[in-house]
């Protein structure tokens, strides 16, 4: 009888050795959440704070949240696998997509809108009257070089009117707020950012919004993903989308998207992302 047993333990470790990633992931009892740095890491925690609390609940389950302190390191923790459901920003999708298979599952919906377009922007009362003028100009690009909306779409509103990368003097920041604020006191010619800036309540206590002016605006495409890992299984995918989706039908739901920055969540699908790779595919010469 002893010897049966054993045998038995033995085969049930054989098994587990040899079990799909997939299996495993189902009996998972915690969600790890990674959020890219958009904001300081202190502020965006604090913003999803209530959001984890919600999943949590809703889940029934652990939610961990990781905000990492810059891009390099959200990506190296994505491809480590560190995530199960990821807040990231367009560009990390298609590629994150490509290269690891994740699965875009919802969008973000912001001042009303689930879209966002890109803007140069000048002051109010600059000589710079097109894109020509730009020319051998200062401009600052918030959010770093692989920030969708702030850069990418940025470029590509230049090299539509007509300046190459080289025509130009191009620099990144960390985040939006500086490369406005470098345009409000003159110390860049034009910015790089995404059009709602001036409607964002941190940059309009800092600076006086109605000195800036639009120069050139992109198109309005997709706004910042929500995905999660291919390889999770589609009951437990099934039950993040309808906990996320829930948060629009209540007011408490809406006070948790507002604490997150957000008016909204809104289903989205992989080939509503099509026009920012044709934008990337222009500007970086990268195929996804």
């Amino acid at each position: 009888m002893a010897t049966t047993k054993s045998a038995i333990r033995v085969l049930i470790l054989l098994c587990l050795m040899f079990v799909s990633p997939e299996v495993l992931y189902a009996d998972d009892e915690q969600l790890r959440i990674g959020v890219f740095p958009r904001r300081s890491v202190a502020d965006t925690k604090e913003m999803f704070t209530p959001l984890i609390s919600y999943l949590s609940e809703k889940l029934e389950k652990k939610v961990l949240l990781d905000v990492p302190p810059d891009m390099p390191a959200f990506w190296s923790r994505l491809e480590n696998g560190d995530y199960d459901l990821v807040h990231m920003n367009q560009y990390h999708y298609v590629r994150a997509h490509a290269y690891l298979g994740w699965q875009v599952i919802l969008k973000n919906e912001e001042f009303g809108k689930a879209t966002i377009a890109a803007a140069l922007y000048v002051l109010k009362d600059s000589k710079i009257k097109s894109i020509r003028d730009l020319q051998g100009k200062l401009i600052v690009f918030g959010g770093g070089d692989h920030a969708m909306v702030a850069s990418i779409m940025a470029r590509d509103i230049l090299m539509q009117g007509g300046l190459q990368d080289d025509a130009y003097i191009g620099m990144a920041t960390l985040h939006t707020l500086k490369s406005i604020m470098s345009v409000y006191y003159r110390q860049a010619d034009a910015a790089g950012v995404g059009d709602i800036v001036t409607s964002v309540p941190a940059i309009k206590k800092k600076i006086d919004v109605d000195k800036l002016r639009v120069l050139a605006r992109s198109e309005s495409l997709a706004h910042l993903p929500w995905a999660v890992r291919g390889d999770m299984d589609v009951k437990s995918k099934e039950r993040i989308i309808k906990a996320l989706i829930m948060l629009n039908e209540s007011s408490h739901g809406k006070k948790i998207l507002k604490a997150a920055g957000l008016t909204g969540i809104r289903k989205v699908s992989d080939s509503d992302y099509d026009p920012h790779r044709k934008i990337i595919k222009r500007v970086l010469n990268e195929q996804y």
